[in-house]
């Protein structure tokens, strides 16, 4: 049985006409590892709202019974102040109310309290609230969250060690199907790496959301693909989804060649009767008179050669009818093939043999000493990834190379006349209230038809490149800082991050620029597929 079914699914936000998506036809079953996949905007986030019936005002049926689906949003949302802990009791809010309130009056240290507090545990027992606590300690050890992690306010904690804690409270709600909303965004490789074992290892169903390429491989067993308002699905995982897709786009095309050529073929035997039944009907009858006055014996029974024009006119007319129905299905079989806007990074003219020597490099912030006599010698060529967990400090090593951040003791030098581009994952190097072409102009107004060149290669165009920088998604502010990299032209690359916020075809297409890229590239990421692919030494803070 289904944990929830959608039969013909449509929707579309309210004031538009162009739908999201429409005739969606899926079922999610009780062993279901799903990844769904598709490029930003296509209504990914939409349809996992419609699943969990979260969301509303959609065509077609949605048959979910009694679902309890558990959402982990792509955006937590946490209280300020509030900690680890009182997150986790808050997946019972009756529970998290009497909890809070134990704290309260134990604290207080008042002996008039102690009545209200026998009344107070008395209902927290009742109520389940001594096996909540055994859960929330089971599941964090397991999770790997120390007390003093659960003890500490949640915005003071890392991207990995918040999405365990809101992990940990969702599953406290024991739900019948999980649905993560891009968990893996700002997980170092440990905390990847324990997300896809406790998934492969979980007896609960799941549906992910994710742009992570190995993440996708590691944990599912069906892909889903949303893409141009319609919904594939494949078994598999996400090298099997893409083989498959490879193969199916083979077929197509092969099977639309064949199409072609049989259409090639009966337009000719059409026009050759079409050819003979316009000479029948063209024979002119003073040919067939004899000197005597008299029709030939050849044309004799006219009447009969009349019906035999007719019948090629016919024959003629029904070829050409079915030649238009084939085309036009044809037309409609055949694959729509997008067209791929390569991007590719300008020649390096950078000819020193060492372009960056780093010597005795310190920093700290308060107490907390994050590189300590940090020595680094990268040459022209160099392709280098910077590793470990997160607060390791290759963020804050990046900010330093780039001159975004002081060393307090050491040194940083760099080739004489080498242009270096910084991305930053904060996007800090982008001005608000500027617009898209201003800020990959930046001041440079002789060359706007190259940035519009690079921006439409990156699907921002028209009115998009006019837009304020605050107004874009994440995933437009990310393409926009790319922009920025490819029209200066640098000979070094100091990339943090960049795929956080793309799509798979985006990365794929930084991926084969940075492949051809013939300068040197510096480059902090979690993206494990994209690292393999590009890095050829890497380097571990912290280890």
């Amino acid at each position: 049985m289904s944990l929830v079914r959608v039969t013909n699914l449509g929707f579309c936000y309210p004031g538009s006409v162009v739908p999201v998506f429409s005739d969606i036809n899926l079922a999610i079953e009780r062993g279901g590892r799903i990844g769904l996949v598709g490029p930003n905007g296509c209504g990914k986030t939409t349809l996992v709202k419609i699943l969990c019936g979260e969301l509303s005002g959609f065509e077609g049926v949605r048959d979910g019974g009694r679902l309890r689906a558990g959402i982990l949003p792509q955006f937590l949302d946490f209280v300020s102040g509030q900690t680890g802990s009182s997150y986790a009791f808050a997946a019972d809010e009756r529970l998290q109310r009497l909890h809070d309130e134990i704290l309260r009056l134990e604290t207080s240290g008042s002996a008039d309290n102690q009545a209200i507090l026998a009344e107070l545990f008395a209902a927290y027992g009742e109520n389940g609230g001594f096996e909540l606590e055994a859960e929330i300690h089971r599941l964090a050890d397991e999770f790997r969250l120390t007390s003093e992690m659960l003890a500490r306010p949640v915005e003071t904690l890392s991207g990995g060690e918040k999405t365990k804690i809101a992990l940990l409270r969702l599953l406290l709600t024991r739900p019948d199907l999980l649905l993560l909303d891009e968990p893996t965004n700002h997980l170092d490789v440990e905390t990847l790496e324990w997300l896809e074992s406790y998934l492969t290892r979980s007896r609960t169903p799941f549906l992910v959301i994710s742009h992570d390429r190995r993440f996708l491989d590691q944990c599912c067993n069906e892909i889903w693909e949303l893409k141009n308002g319609s919904l594939t699905i494949f078994g598999g995982n996400y090298s099997f989804y893409r083989s498959e897709k490879e193969l199916q786009l083979a077929r197509q095309l092969e099977a639309a060649e064949q199409a072609t050529r049989k259409i090639s073929r009966l337009k000719t035997a059409a026009s050759q009767v079409r050819t003979d039944a316009d000479r029948m009907e063209n024979f002119k009858p003073t040919r067939s008179i004899s000197n005597s006055g008299r029709i030939c014996k050849r044309d004799e029974g006219s009447a009969k050669a009349l019906l035999r024009t007719q019948n090629k006119q016919k024959a003629a007319t029904v070829l050409e009818k079915r030649i238009d129905r084939m085309i036009e299905e044809a037309e409609a079989a055949r694959p729509f093939i997008e067209k791929k806007r390569a991007i590719s990074f300008a020649p390096c003219h950078l000819k020193n043999s060492t372009v960056l020597r780093v010597e005795n490099l310190t920093k700290r912030y308060g107490e907390n000493e994050v590189l300590s006599g940090f020595a680094l010698t990268v040459n022209n060529g160099d392709s280098l990834a910077i590793t470990g967990a997160n607060g390791s400090g290759k963020t804050t090593l990046l900010k330093m190379l780039a001159g975004y951040e002081s060393a307090d003791y050491g040194s940083i030098s760099w080739a004489p006349d080498a242009v270096t581009g910084y991305y930053a994952q904060e996007f800090e190097q982008l001005d608000p209230e500027a617009t898209v072409l201003d800020q990959v102009l930046q001041g440079d107004l002789t060359r706007q038809t190259r940035a519009r060149t690079i921006l439409g290669c990156l699907k921002l165009e028209s009115d998009k490149v006019m837009q304020q920088i605050k107004t874009l998604s994440v995933g437009e502010k990310s393409k926009t800082a790319l922009a920025r990299l490819l029209f200066i032209e640098p000979d070094i690359l100091l990339l943090d991050e960049p795929t956080n916020h793309l799509e798979i075809e985006a990365r794929e297409a930084l991926e084969d620029a940075l492949k051809e890229f013939c300068g040197t590239l510096i480059l902090v990421s979690h993206d494990r597929w994209f690292v393999d692919r590009l890095a050829r030494t890497r380097i571990e803070l912290g280890g």
